[in-house]
């Protein structure tokens, strides 16, 4: 296969592409089934609290992203960002983050790709395939497809997002409708939030979580039309359509249940429950809505987390190979590739571990999911946490005519002060193993990438000197 290095094919997207390709990886479908259910048995009746909270949290985080891209637009994003604001040992650290952090929880979408197909044909056929081999075939394909191109595979995932929320609007109209006369406000009263303050802030980190993916745009910014205006434009829009389409979800599942937390607590998937409880046979849609749900985020996550290694490949802050596009396609070939074999690896191990260890029986995809998603997302809140410190020293140094106390210095403080509560939240003591470890492993992984940070940048002075370039804004 033929590659170059180079820069990206600019011009190739729009505001509705990057909107689509962000609600896609942010994924309304497969991320609330998997987490509302630990939203509401922690909430209470009130899980939309912590959504609502969350969703602030996120703007804030985005409106930080923003200022950025308006800026200096990069297909590194928070690697181009926290390297031109604090040098280059930052970079490759902030880099290294991204790679590890991304990597790990995108495993989690390889397994889902494949273990939410096994789930369903278990279901409604007599069938029990593994899930193994089929998330090779779909993280295969998912990979393909990006390699074809940007505005192909963003073009599936539009079409692929407007599948899986007709479907679950659908369902979530059923259950209005059927309960039209017990309708209530209770899910959005503080009185019924579980524990007051202390219950939303146990929601809150796991709420969070859902919006992971909220940062999709920034890494296609180069291959935009006015980048400028048009990542900007689909962070909001975004975070605003998956916030609202969450909070819908739960008052629906909430009221699905009769308000009742302990028989959500008590469901593997409230959502997909309630889908039976109320549309009986036609339920294997809101299935069918998981599996295309699950596919889109495998895709769109691909296509920006691949980029962004991309970045740091040709600016050598990751390794150069990484740098290179594929001619005929534009795209980052090794970058996605380096990521599928890599993400695929992660389950590789993690199988074969359960084997050596003979706990087979826990060999489920949910929990590994689970363990991935968690433990993606606890590395990634670093990266958050140091692109919010870099857009004040960022303005100041390169744009200072430009610089606002209040754009750049309070808003990405408060966005600092929102990644706090899941910071204390995963670290409290208590929690089930492999849980429990996790904070000390993402520690472990910050400082190891600041020791090769300082060593990488030590043997090569000029790691980083090509971040910070622009590129044609068309």
């Amino acid at each position: 296969m033929a590659i170059d290095g180079g820069h990206l094919k600019s011009g190739q997207l729009t505001t509705v592409d990057v909107t689509a390709s962000t609600v896609a990886n942010i994924g309304p479908g497969i991320d609330f089934y998997f987490a509302f259910g630990a939203i509401a048995v922690t909430a209470g009746v009130a899980a939309p609290l912590p959504i609502l909270a969350a969703c602030v949290a996120v703007v804030l985080l985005a409106y930080t992203v923003a200022e950025f891209t308006k800026a200096e637009p990069s297909a590194g994003s928070f690697i181009t960002y926290v390297e031109t604001a604090l040098g280059a040992r930052a970079g490759v650290a902030t880099a290294l983050l991204v790679a590890v952090g991304y990597t790990v929880a995108i495993a989690g979408v390889f397994t889902m790709s494949g273990g939410m197909v096994a789930l369903a044909l278990s279901r409604y056929t007599s069938w029990h395939p593994p899930w193994g081999p089929l998330s090779l075939v779909l993280t295969a394909g998912a990979i393909w497809l990006t390699i074809r191109g940007v505005k192909l595979s963003t073009t599936a995932v539009g079409a692929a997002v407007v599948v899986q929320v007709a479907i679950m609007a659908a369902v979530c109209g059923t259950v209005l409708i059927d309960q039209r006369a017990r309708l209530s406000a209770v899910p959005f009263s503080w009185a019924h939030l579980t524990g007051g303050l202390a219950g939303l802030s146990a929601g809150f980190p796991l709420a969070l979580y859902m919006f992971i993916g909220w940062e999709n745009g920034p890494a296609l910014a180069e291959e935009c039309r006015h980048p400028r205006r048009t990542v900007p434009r689909a962070l909001y829009i975004s975070v605003a359509i998956a916030g609202a389409l969450f909070v819908f979800f739960a008052y629906s599942t909430v009221t699905g249940f009769d308000y009742d937390v302990s028989s959500i607590g008590r469901s593997s998937v409230p959502f997909l429950t309630v889908a039976d409880r109320y549309l009986g046979g036609a339920a294997i849609l809101a299935w069918i809505a998981g599996i295309v749900s699950v596919l889109a985020t495998l895709v769109a996550g691909a296509n920006s987390q691949a980029r962004m290694l991309f970045d740091g490949g040709r600016s050598g802050l990751l390794p150069a190979r990484l740098g290179h596009v594929r001619p005929r396609s534009d795209t980052p070939v090794n970058a996605l590739l380096a990521m599928g074999v890599l993400g695929l690896g992660i389950i590789a191990v993690w199988w074969l571990s359960h084997v050596i260890g003979g706990d087979t029986g826990s060999m489920n995809p949910v929990g590994l999911y689970a363990e991935c998603s968690t433990m993606g997302t606890i590395v990634i809140l670093f990266v958050y946490l140091l692109t919010t410190i870099s857009l004040p020293v960022f303005m100041w140094r390169r744009h200072r005519r430009s610089f606002s106390p209040v754009r750049h210095v309070v808003v990405p403080v408060l966005g600092s002060l929102a990644l706090i509560i899941p910071f204390v939240e995963l670290c409290k003591p208590g929690q089930p193993a492999p849980y429990s470890e996790f904070p000390f492993i993402a520690l472990a992984i910050v400082a190891v990438t600041a020791v090769i940070a300082c060593i990488v940048v030590q043997r090569h002075p000029r790691t980083g000197s090509g971040e910070g370039t622009s590129f044609s804004d068309t």
